[in-house]
């Protein structure tokens, strides 16, 4: 009975098989496991590119594959470029630090991707069967909502952002809208004044 081969390329040696080289292979097992669950590899790009990712090997020599990986870091001097980076359309996870100085799409060779804007990071999943690649979630310190000095709040599960331009002003809900915003700070009416002062002293 002839080898098989798992999700991650991992060689599943079968019974009496690979005499004389059985540890080996193991061991290259191993440290492809160990490079998938918390590998980094950094990776200079100078335009699109495809991770390397090998499969169906019965090698004895480990080779540190970026498709692989756990983690992984684009660098490079892209200025403002959008490339496509394909990744492996196997079942993995990835997290993805973009330093390349272009947005980077993240495929699996189908038309579902993930675009990461240079500075930005995100967790990525891909789903082989679909040839998809979604996002667990978006990177929200290096991709906020609003602009500079506004504030941010919850805007259907993303950040949103709303600006003070009247100093003074207090961050306040109406009740009857899902935004807030600044208005005035009126304080409290002259009958609730009165109110709590008899009640408090």
């Amino acid at each position: 009975m002839a080898s098989t081969f798992s999700n991650l390329g991992l060689n599943l040696q079968a019974t009496g098989e690979n005499s004389g080289t059985w540890g080996a292979i193991t061991n290259v097992n191993l440290q492809d496991i160990d490079a998938a669950i918390s590998g980094v590899y950094t990776l200079t790009i100078t335009g699109s590119t495809t991770l390397a990712f090998t499969t169906n090997s019965s090698s004895t020599t480990y080779t540190d594959e970026a498709g692989r990986n756990k983690i992984i870091i684009l660098n490079g001097s892209l200025s403002a470029t959008t490339v496509t980076v394909t990744v492996p359309n196997i079942d993995k996870d990835y997290i993805i630090v973009n330093n390349s100085g272009g947005t980077a799409t993240i495929s699996s060779g189908g038309s579902t991707t993930v675009s990461i804007a240079t500075g930005s990071k995100n967790y990525i999943f891909v789903d082989a069967a679909t040839t998809s690649v979604a996002t667990a979630f978006t990177d929200q310190v290096n991709s906020p909502g609003g602009s500079n000095t506004q504030v941010q709040f919850n805007n259907n599960g993303a950040f949103g952002g709303i600006s003070n331009t009247t100093a003074g002003y207090i961050l306040t809900s109406n009740g009857t809208t899902s935004t807030p915003s600044f208005q005035a700070n009126t304080g409290i009416s002259a009958g609730k004044s009165i109110a709590f002062a008899l009640v408090f002293g």
